[in-house]
């Protein structure tokens, strides 16, 4: 499997080894506020329950350190992904 950052399209996606796209990470960047939302996950029902939401979001939170941006998740999985793990992502949040 390959992990894609599509930075045209704002998704990071993961292919199979047939270059099939089974899993994506879609946001959305706003440059003036320096935030990326994370907008939605999938993975193909074949693939779930092999962490690839998790791998795509954390490929996502090193994007966002390298560009210096703050997240906001928007979608279902990203809100609970950082209520579980928000303590260790605290510098990358976005906070009012």
């Amino acid at each position: 499997m390959q992990i894609i950052h599509d930075e045209k399209n704002s998704k990071f996606y993961i292919t199979n080894g047939e270059n099939i796209e089974v899993a994506e990470l879609i946001y959305s960047i706003n440059t003036a506020e320096k935030t990326l939302k994370l907008s939605s996950t999938w993975v193909e029902e074949e693939y779930r329950n092999q962490n690839l939401a998790t791998t795509l979001t954390e490929e996502f939170i090193e994007f966002a350190k390298l560009n210096n941006l703050k997240i906001i998740p928007i979608c279902s999985f990203g809100k609970a992904y950082f209520k579980r793990y928000g303590n260790k992502y605290q510098d990358v949040m976005f906070s009012k």
